[in-house]
């Protein structure tokens, strides 16, 4: 990593990590209380977003927040998608005078990033620091996340689950209000304020994301707010998932907002398609390079959508991600122009030779692979289940062996369930479970009902 920064004062510790991420693999053997590597320490803010363009502070949520902890160790940001959850939480974070863990991914990784014992060692070293917080940022999973919840630290949630309002502390989080959203979408646009302003902004629901994109195309095609909405394309409504209230018209805006980008620069879709395809919790910027050819035309094109607010880097600018919403409008674009297949064969192209976050990659791609039909599904199958195998010998690789043992036995399954008996790649998937430290498994019956030729 080349950035250090020093954020809330010469007392600030910030430590953040994500599944499969290394931040502290060479010191973390040293992690104890009292040591001087602890004193001292060297302060990253790896996956934490960088404060937004034309950022409104929302100095009164930021008070709920004080208040809540002023009273119990737990607070929920509960909002629906795109209201800004994150980054008040990253906010937050960044302003922290304490030992800050940041957990993007799976928790049980995560910790087992702090310490070489494991899971339990590393979140037992987070609960040694004194005032620390843990920010799970997009929770899903109340009772996958209640066993990784420390003793002693405090915990900041951002969700758009209801059910996580049992932890207690439940702070509310909407859009912005509407004098808040005319200023940012004019400060974002460069226009003045006008009637029309206050149309474009009722009409997007306040969302910061929205606005956010908006205001980019604003600026970018000169369109007054008045033209604006008549030339976002409406496209049908996607199916919409627990907590996700917003506007049709979101969609419509990322996928104006990205058409303006490609207008700009002709690599920024397929930059976008390949980021929206890999894992969630974002792409380490060298990786992103290898949508290449050339590692300068990717950042020029990574730059383009951070602009436009269809991407974000996190403060080092080492990691690249995109927004639940925006990633939900180009997979929906790519299922209904038929264009899904050709865009995972780029994302498989990016995973060869050796890819830190390997696991969450193919996971995500796993995910999306199913979706295709029999016909696309063939011929990729055996591209797909390789970087399956790969992603358990990477995490034996990694010291992660628990992890390790409960992916391979899936991918084993996977095997046996897409693959016809005694497959040479079904042996191979048995040994990649053996490596991992577990006996291979029983073949078990098929769970996806059907079989691919290869």
């Amino acid at each position: 990593m080349n950035a250090e920064v020093t954020v809330g004062g010469a007392g600030a510790v910030i430590l953040v990590v994500a599944a499969a991420v290394v931040l502290l693999r060479l010191r973390r053997t040293r992690l104890t209380r009292g040591s001087g590597t602890l004193r001292e320490p060297v302060t990253r803010l790896t996956r934490v977003p960088r404060e937004p363009l034309s950022a409104v502070f929302r100095g009164g949520l930021r008070a709920r927040i004080e208040e809540t902890f002023a009273s119990g160790r737990f607070c929920v940001l509960l909002g629906g998608p795109g209201t800004g959850k994150t980054h008040l939480a990253a906010a937050y974070a960044r302003d922290c005078r304490a030992p800050v863990v940041w957990v993007t991914a799976d928790p049980a990784r995560a910790f087992a990033e702090l310490a070489e014992a494991g899971a339990d060692a590393g979140l037992a070293w987070v609960d040694s620091l004194d005032d620390a917080l843990v920010v799970f940022d997009d929770a899903t999973d109340p009772d996958a996340l209640t066993r990784w919840l420390p003793a002693r630290a405090r915990v900041l949630v951002t969700t758009t689950v209801p059910d996580f309002e049992i932890l207690g502390g439940t702070v509310p989080v909407g859009g912005f209000t509407e004098p808040e959203a005319v200023g940012f979408l004019c400060a974002r646009s460069g226009h003045d304020a006008d009637e029309a302003a206050l149309d474009v902004v009722r009409e997007l629901g306040c969302l910061p994301l929205a606005l956010a994109q908006a205001g980019g195309v604003l600026r970018q095609q000169g369109l007054s707010f008045a033209s604006y909405l008549d030339r976002v394309p409406h496209t049908p409504p996607l199916e919409r998932e627990p907590g996700e209230a917003h506007p049709a018209c979101v969609e419509d805006t990322t996928l104006a907002a990205l058409a303006t980008a490609a207008a700009q620069d002709s690599r920024a879709q397929g930059v976008a398609e390949v980021l929206a395809l890999l894992a969630a919790g974002g792409v380490r910027r060298e990786l992103a390079h290898r949508i290449g050819p050339d590692p300068v035309a990717v950042d020029a094109a990574l730059h383009g959508l951070a602009e436009a607010s269809l991407a974000e880097f996190d403060v080092p600018g080492e990691l690249v991600s995109t927004h639940r919403l925006t990633r939900r409008a180009i997979l929906g674009r790519l299922h209904g122009e038929e264009r899904l297949a050709p865009a995972l064969d780029r994302a498989f192209d990016v995973l060869e030779g050796p890819t830190a976050d390997l696991a969450d990659h193919t996971a995500a791609l796993w995910r999306h692979f199913r979706a295709l039909p029999s016909a696309e599904l063939g011929p990729r199958l055996g591209r797909m289940l390789r970087l399956r195998r790969r992603s358990v010998d990477e995490l034996v690789a990694s010291g992660a062996a628990a992890q390790a043992r409960a992916l391979g036995r899936e991918v084993l399954a996977d095997h046996e369930a897409y693959l016809p008996p005694d497959h040479e790649d079904t042996t191979l998937a048995a040994e990649s479970l053996r490596r991992a430290g577990a006996q291979r498994v029983e073949p078990v019956p098929s769970r996806h009902g059907r079989r691919a030729r290869r």
